[in-house]
């Protein structure tokens, strides 16, 4: 049966949130009436995520539980939930606590309302460190130099899109390019996307894997994609 909604969620090392976040979920979409399904990856983690994310499928019937053996990315946990998650709308979210559940349903409402197939988070208030926030808005200024988008926050999630919308994307990033790739694909094949205002919380345990040499090969995606070699 084709479900409303399908929402992936990577998680890797991410077993203190998990269960909080996925709980917190799963209310706020039963609360909603969208007809839903959670696929959480154990995005090759380390830890106790995979443990956790066993009791929640368990106890929870409409979490289903993926696991990959090794991390070669962020958005490879993404890309691989994503297969075979059968709904008219797929997304993803995240599983540190930063995101706001409700902030999914707020989108896949006003995406309905506004006849949108493509949906994205923009970060109005952010609790991140300064350097963080320099970080993003050094690689905001070079990415709206480079491809001239109408769109803020180039990272922001949630992120909703319709199927229809996803066999046209077809994105494929496995590293920490997907949300650029997602708004860059949006205006080449001039797909609008709607913005939600939104907050982005601390973390509420652990610690992200972006590093400098995440930023470097941000760049050399930038680069790539508007040379056109992607």
């Amino acid at each position: 049966m084709t479900r409303e909604l399908s929402i992936v969620v990577p998680a890797y090392n991410e077993g203190r949130n998990l269960r909080d976040v996925a709980v917190r979920m799963v209310s706020e979409l039963d609360a909603s009436g969208i007809d839903y399904e959670i696929r959480i990856v154990d995005n090759g983690s380390r830890d106790n995520s995979g443990e956790v994310l066993k009791g929640l499928a368990a106890q929870y019937p409409r979490i289903t539980a993926i696991t990959l053996d090794k991390n070669i990315g962020y958005s490879n946990g993404i890309l691989e939930g994503l297969k075979n998650a059968d709904a008219t709308v797929l997304g993803w979210s995240h599983a540190d606590g930063q995101v706001d559940p409700h902030d999914i349903v707020r989108m896949y409402r006003g995406m309905k309302e506004g006849n949108f197939q493509l949906a994205k988070a923009v970060r109005n208030i952010r609790h991140e460190s300064v350097f963080r926030l320099i970080q993003s808005t050094t690689y905001y200024v070079i990415f709206q130099t480079l491809f001239q988008s109408p769109y803020r926050d180039i990272n922001g999630t949630p992120r909703l899109m319709t199927k229809q919308a996803a066999e046209k994307l077809r994105l494929t990033s496995r590293d920490w390019f997907l949300e650029p790739e997602f708004i860059i694909k949006s205006v080449r094949y001039r797909i609008p996307i709607y913005e939600v205002e939104t907050v982005w919380y601390s973390r509420q345990s652990g610690f992200t894997r972006a590093r400098l040499w995440t930023g470097l090969e941000f760049l050399k995606n930038m680069i790539l994609y508007r040379l056109g070699i992607k």
